[in-house]
C-alpha cells in the first residue's frame, strides 16, 4: 500500500490531486512510497486536513447519487485526529502549527 492509498482509506474519498496536496503540506514528497508506521502522523494530519475540506463541500445530487457530508461527524473526526498529535489549540478545529495560523 502507498502512503496516498493509506490516506485514501482513512477518508473513501477520491480526489488524488487533493489528496496529495494534503500529503504534500504535510511534506510528503513521495505520496506512492510504501507506507509504514513511520508516516502515520503525515497520513493523519492530511485527513484532518481533508475533513476540514469536507466540511465545505456543498450536496451533491445527480439521479439516484447523493452526498452529503456531516460537518459535525467530520469535525469530531479532525479533533480527534489533531488531538493524537498533539495540534489542537483551544479550538476544536483548529490545528496550532504556524502554517494555519494566518488562516485564522
Amino acid at each position: 500500500m502507498t502512503i496516498l492509498q493509506a490516506l485514501q482509506s482513512m477518508l473513501e474519498y477520491e480526489n488524488d490531486n487533493l489528496l496529495a496536496k494534503a500529503l504534500t503540506d504535510q511534506g510528503v514528497t513521495n505520496t506512492s512510497a510504501t507506507y509504514s508506521a513511520a508516516y502515520e502522523e503525515d497520513v493523519d494530519l492530511a485527513a484532518a486536513d481533508i475533513y476540514l475540506i469536507l466540511c465545505n463541500h456543498p450536496v451533491f445530487r445527480e439521479g439516484s447519487k447523493y452526498i452529503d457530508y456531516s460537518k459535525g461527524a467530520l469535525l469530531a473526526l479532525r479533533k480527534e485526529l489533531l488531538s493524537k498529535w498533539n495540534k489542537l489549540s483551544d479550538s476544536i478545529s483548529v490545528p496550532i502549527d504556524s502554517q494555519y495560523q494566518k488562516l485564522w
